[in-house]
Parts: structure tokens; sequence; C-alpha cells
């Protein structure tokens, strides 16, 4: 549930402070010095965010000295009609901006009338699509439209039949086989 706490500033702390506890208790003891990031949702939103060397709320988490990979998974990038911070962000480090990152950004193309689809698609999928990316007719996840969450200058991969998470479909990017199939699309760095 920690997506209750992407509206927020101090939620937005919060989940950096524990990204950046386990990213660095992850590299102790390791022989190598860099880690690969999965945001979902918002949590991709947030990672970029978490790469920068400036000041958020006090601190400075300069996460891309540390990290090789960025993978996001349905993360509202462009929006609209985004919240504040999202807005920031995009503003802020726009697309691939830190280039000893590799950015990669994983969008679903859910077919909302088909079987794969749950009634939660059926019912709110075309409102959350124009809802973010402003445009009638869309194409997305369930909930987040492919234009939004194909960040610019990144690496893109298209799933087909994958849903936000699995209350929007029956299989989502962490059901077991979307997984092995974005992983072996990556271009790893």
């Amino acid at each position: 549930m920690e997506w209750l706490n992407t509206n927020s500033i101090k939620g937005w702390s919060n989940i950096l402070n524990k990204v950046d506890y386990y990213a660095k208790n992850a590299l102790e003891g390791c022989k190598t010095r860099k880690i690969d990031l999965i945001g979902h949702s918002s949590g991709g939103v947030i990672l970029r965010l978490y790469l920068s060397k400036d000041l958020f709320n006090g601190r400075n988490y300069s996460g891309c000295k540390l990290t090789s990979n960025l993978i996001t998974l349905g993360s509202p990038h462009q929006a609209k009609r985004a919240t504040f911070l999202r807005k920031f962000v995009d503003e802020k480090f726009p697309g691939n901006f830190f280039k000893n990152v590799n950015y990669i950004s994983i969008g679903g193309e859910l077919t909302v009338s088909s079987s794969e689809s749950s009634f939660l698609s059926k019912v709110f999928a075309e409102k959350s699509y124009r809802s973010i990316s402003g445009e009638k007719t869309s194409t997305g996840d369930g909930l987040v439209p492919l234009s939004s969450s194909l960040l610019r200058g990144s690496q893109k991969i298209i799933l087909p039949e994958t849903s936000h998470s699995n209350i929007f479909g029956k299989n989502w990017y962490g059901s077991n086989e979307r997984i092995i199939e974005w992983y072996k699309q990556i271009n790893w760095n």
C-alpha cells in the first residue's frame, strides 16, 4: 500500500529514505558498485527523483552514483494532468536525464474489451487515460496510458495484454510470464 504515500512530499520522502537504505545495504559487501532499480507506477517516477543530486525535502540521495539501470513499469512519466510532484520530476529531470544510468520504460497495451481485462479496467480505463494524457481515446495498461508510461529517451518495451496490476487484468508487469518477457528484452548497461 505504499502507493497511498505518493501524493505528498512527506510520503515521497519516506519512500526515498527506504529506497536509499535498501540500496546502500544491497551494495554493502558486494563486489559490484552499482545496482538496478525497478519502480512500478508512481514508484518509477519517484526513482527518477532518487537519482538526483539535488536536495529534496532536506536530503540529498544522489542515486545516480550507484544505479546502473532504472526500470519503470507502467509509470505515469509524461502527463498533461500530473500531480505536483510528478510534474516537478518531469520538468526538472526530463527523459533519460542522467546519462550514466540506463533508463528502461515498460508499458502495457491491454485490450479493455478482452477477457484479459478486469471489470475495473473496463469501467475506468478510458477515463483514467483521458485524465492522465488528455487524449479522448488511448491505449494503456488499464490505468496508465502507453503515451505516459514510455519515458522519452529511454529504451521502450511494450507488453501486449499487460495490465497495471492484478486488479486491472489477468497478467500484469509483475506476473511471472511478464517478468520473463520484459527481462529478456532489456539492453542491459
